[in-house]
């Protein structure tokens, strides 16, 4: 069934692009995990665009993005570079291999590869950060602790996020290791079920990286990579959304904000309620 636009008819009230440039300008980051979503177009992009349409028009609205393709797929520094020239202003995020957190492989290899890839990012300035996301199934342990460690000795060129997934990190020992390597923890927003984390806050004094995944209890450990994050938050939840990324942007520099709800652009819509609710909080003025 098509699904008619976001923006038919409303465009000046739910396209807010002042709006998402004035809190970059406050350090808050507004954006998506990903873009370039087939079932998109038509909710967000113009019904007939084309993938390598996808940023330019993006990169109109939104100052950063989550490139998660990188987990699929091992990044070419060409395509990174083809990626960079279409939107010379945006801030990218990348998110690590699946062969360095989930698969975990012992071959460096693959770290220099990657590694060797996001000097086409950092080069122009562009490269916020690399988000390492590791599954419910990494625990906290002392082996998984110098897996850790191997990462941030390897990685330590670039501003390092790690979201760790099961609840058995979220302990005083994992705060203090985050402080003394000075990589950041990955703040959730996710559905409150055992093992796994949910609407954790973790403040970090130069970047705060906060995802927002949605609350789809029923499919969050059944689901694929679609039907988990089908989700669209209520007026509620936006404005405790809200309230979470004002205690991040009171703490830190910089904080950057990924919606990961994708299915049929909720994660659009979610960005763009936050960013009204931002501009007009009051709070916001005070910092």
């Amino acid at each position: 069934m098509y699904q008619p636009s976001l923006f038919i008819e409303q465009e000046a009230r739910l396209i807010p692009p002042r709006s998402i440039w004035k809190l970059a300008k406050r350090g808050i980051f507004l954006g998506t995990s990903g873009y370039s979503y087939e079932d998109w177009v038509g909710p967000f992009y113009q019904p007939g665009t084309k993938k390598p349409q996808m940023l330019d028009y993006y990169q109109q609205f939104f100052p950063a993005v989550e490139l998660n393709y990188t987990y699929y797929a091992m990044p070419r520094p060409s395509t990174l570079f083809q990626i960079r020239n279409r939107a010379p202003y945006a801030k990218f995020s990348v998110k690590a291999h699946q062969s360095i957190t989930h698969e975990r492989r012992a071959i460096r290899q693959d770290w220099q590869q990657f590694a060797d890839a996001l000097v086409v990012l950092a080069d122009t300035d562009q490269l916020a950060s690399v988000l390492f996301q590791f599954p419910s199934s990494f625990k906290c342990s002392h082996e998984n602790f110098l897996y850790l460690d191997a990462i941030c000795e390897f990685f330590e060129s670039q501003r390092i996020v790690l979201e760790l997934r099961h609840a058995s990190w979220h302990n005083d020992t994992t705060y203090e290791y985050a402080r003394q390597r000075r990589v950041a923890l990955c703040s959730v927003d996710a559905p409150h079920l055992p093992g796994l984390t949910h609407n954790v806050l973790y403040p970090s004094r130069k970047l705060s990286y906060y995802r927002l995944h949605g609350r789809n209890a029923r499919n969050w450990f059944t689901g694929d990579n679609v039907t988990r994050y089908d989700y669209t938050y209520t007026e509620q939840e936006i404005d405790e959304l809200v309230r979470n990324i004002l205690i991040l942007a009171d703490y830190s520099e910089q904080v950057c904000v990924f919606g990961n709800n994708h299915p049929r652009a909720q994660a659009i819509e979610t960005v763009i309620a936050l960013a009204h609710a931002l501009d007009n909080a009051p709070a916001l003025a005070a910092l």
